[in-house]
């Protein structure tokens, strides 16, 4: 009984030693950040997942900013406009 263990133990030892050097796992370089992030939305949630922010589009296709508190009321929020490269700025 004994025997058989200290075999198993061995032979797993073994094994594993082998498999590292029949096929090594091999370290690979951080690849460079991407230059451009695309999407139609962001959306800023905390490490709970409640939603404290967005970055997306209104109903009319303009692009807007909302900013929420942790009840997810509105405290914040600014949306382009296409007429001018000016944007307007709600304070709720």
């Amino acid at each position: 009984m004994k025997r058989n263990l200290l075999l198993s133990l061995a032979a797993g030892l073994v094994g594993g030693a082998l498999s590292t050097y029949l096929h090594p796992v091999t370290a690979r370089a951080q690849s460079q950040p991407p230059e451009e992030i695309r999407a139609q939305s962001f959306t800023l949630v905390n490490e709970k997942g409640t939603i404290f922010g967005s970055f997306s589009f209104d109903q009319q296709g303009r692009p807007q900013i909302i900013l929420q508190d942790n009840m997810g009321h509105q405290v914040w929020s600014v949306v382009g406009d296409h007429s001018s490269h000016y944007a307007r700025f709600d304070p709720k």
